[in-house]
Formats: structure tokens, C-alpha cells, sequence
């Protein structure tokens, strides 16, 4: 029996809180065109207020948002970013996941890469 299956690869990301996190991306096709998006979302609380005060701990709410540069678009290569200030607004108690999507010139979107996002003290 033929199965179909359209998932994103996995890419799963570790750093300590309070760190500048910067991931180079090496695709196999021309990303021109494209507009692309990669954001850390609230996967689950383990308990209420294990996160802390002042951290996003809504299951499902987006936590941060990378910052995208093109390296070189037409080669596919581009550098999904986290400031300091980001990481240190996510908890190493909360687990988190992270998702990056893109959608080409044809208005077809594909979330490509997701993963788990581990955060955690120095």
C-alpha cells in the first residue's frame, strides 16, 4: 500500500537562556521569491507557574520569532536568528517547539523544518 506523507524535517534546538542563537540553513532549491517565517510556540506547562513570572505560558502561543536573513537566496541559504533578549524570555521550565514555513512565488505553503526547542540554565 503507497502512503503519502508531506512533513517537516526535523530539526530540533538546544541553547542556554540568555544566549544570541544564530542557525545557518542550507536548502536545496532557490528561496527568491519566498517569504519564510520560523517561530518558537508554548508546546506545554508541566504545572502552573513553573514557567515563572513574566514568561508566556498559554499552550500553543508563540513565545519568539526569528529573525530571517538571506545569506544567499538563489542558493537556498539563508540564517534563522534569536537576540538575547529572546532567549532569556523563554523558560527552561516551559517546553517549547518551533516551526519554520515558507510560501514560494505560486502562493504554496510548506512548513519545511520543526522540532523541539530546549532551553537551559548556563
Amino acid at each position: 500500500m503507497a502512503t503519502f506523507s508531506q512533513l517537516p524535517g526535523t530539526l530540533d534546538i538546544a541553547f542556554v537562556q540568555g544566549d544570541e542563537v544564530a542557525i545557518a540553513l542550507d536548502f536545496d532549491r532557490n528561496l527568491t521569491g519566498h517569504t519564510i517565517e520560523a517561530k518558537i510556540y508554548v508546546a506545554s506547562v508541566v504545572a502552573t507557574g513553573l514557567g515563572g513570572s513574566g514568561f508566556n505560558t498559554t499552550v500553543g502561543a508563540t513565545a519568539a520569532t526569528f529573525s530571517i536573513q538571506a545569506t544567499s537566496l538563489s542558493a537556498g541559504q539563508i540564517t534563522i536568528g534569536l537576540t538575547e533578549t529572546q532567549t532569556l524570555a523563554l523558560s527552561p521550565a516551559i517546553q517549547y517547539r518551533w516551526y519554520m514555513r515558507w510560501v514560494d512565488g505560486n502562493m504554496f505553503t510548506r512548513t519545511v523544518l520543526s522540532g523541539t526547542v530546549t532551553v537551559v540554565n548556563p
